[in-house]
């Protein structure tokens, strides 16, 4: 089962689409409170709160039709369990209060802005709009990394995809129930000939039409440091709610700083922070040796999907 199969509200009974808004509206303003309330009341309560405090905001967010924002709010239980919490739940926090402010305000956003907004509030465009109004960009896309995550029942694989032409990225996602069988059509480290259909996000993605020639093998092209952060940026002001930027960086070295802390540096000297529970295959591949690597950049730092190596080829980390 692929992104984007239920209509989120448009296109079918006006009425029911009427109904849905109202109980989005209400449930936002009762999250609106909520959030306020958190921050009213000090953050230092979190650190010894039970989950039970985000899971029953997150459903009474089901509750109110506004899925996607249920599960943003239920992802915060983890939060105080991490380093640095205080200022990532208040930055968190904060944002949620952006997209609450955005959709109450939608009819003055631009068009695409208006879109990425009920996207994340829960009003998903079905698969059938997208690939008959969506943007279409046909490339060699270089599949560059994959990620299962898996919460209460449902498992969903994000695949990251890099146009070797147009330089443009790509998320295909893909769900199944827990313990059945993903769509694995998409290989990290080879290139399809495809083309795909944009949601109006300009990163989620369908396969809308794809080669019959088989699946080429080769080493995408990779950028500095800087770069990504540039690209990453510029994404940002699209949607500030982006939490995760795919990066491919070229002739970059992993390797520890003087606290033990692992990096990746590039040829201009410009460093991320490391993310990983096993640092070890990214060391040994690369040998200490200029590499070519995908991850996803996050707030927390890049999390390594797969390595190109002169002689290994692509690894999977």
């Amino acid at each position: 089962m692929s992104e984007g199969s239920s209509a989120g509200g448009r296109g079918r009974d006006p009425r029911t689409a009427e109904r849905r808004e109202r109980r989005v509206e209400d449930g936002l303003a009762e999250l609106d409170q909520w959030l306020r309330d958190q921050v009213a009341h000090g953050l230092a309560r979190a650190e010894r709160a039970p989950y039970r405090l985000w899971d029953d905001a997150s459903r009474r967010l089901v509750d109110a039709s506004a899925g996607s924002l249920a599960a943003q709010v239920r992802a915060l239980a983890g939060v105080p369990r991490r380093a640095g919490w205080p200022d990532r739940l208040l930055a968190e926090y904060a944002l949620l209060r952006l997209l609450v402010r955005a959709y109450q305000g939608r009819e003055a956003l631009p068009p695409r802005l208006r879109e990425v907004v009920r996207a994340r509030i829960g009003f998903a465009m079905p698969q059938d709009e997208v690939l008959a109004r969506g943007e279409r960009v046909r490339d060699a896309w270089c599949v560059i990394g994959s990620r299962d995550a898996t919460l209460d029942q449902l498992t969903t694989r994000r695949v990251w995809l890099r146009g070797e032409a147009s330089g443009r990225s790509a998320l295909v996602l893909s769900f199944a129930a827990r313990g059945r069988p993903l769509d694995a059509s998409l290989a990290v480290g080879t290139a399809v000939d495809a083309t795909l259909a944009f949601y109006p996000d300009g990163l989620r993605a369908l396969v809308a039409e794809r080669s019959e020639r088989p699946a080429a093998r080769g080493t995408p092209s990779g950028t500095s440091v800087r770069a990504m952060l540039d690209e990453h940026a510029a994404a940002l002001a699209d949607d500030p709610w982006l939490d995760r930027w795919p990066a491919v960086l070229a002739g970059v070295r992993p390797g520890r700083d003087k606290r033990g802390d692992l990096h990746v540096l590039d040829t201009s000297g410009e460093a991320l922070p490391l993310r990983t529970s096993d640092p070890w295959p990214l060391l040994a591949v690369s040998g200490g040796g200029p590499v070519t690597l995908s991850g996803e950049w996050t707030p927390e730092g890049l999390h390594p999907l797969a390595l190109w190596h002169p002689e290994e080829g692509v690894v999977l980390l």
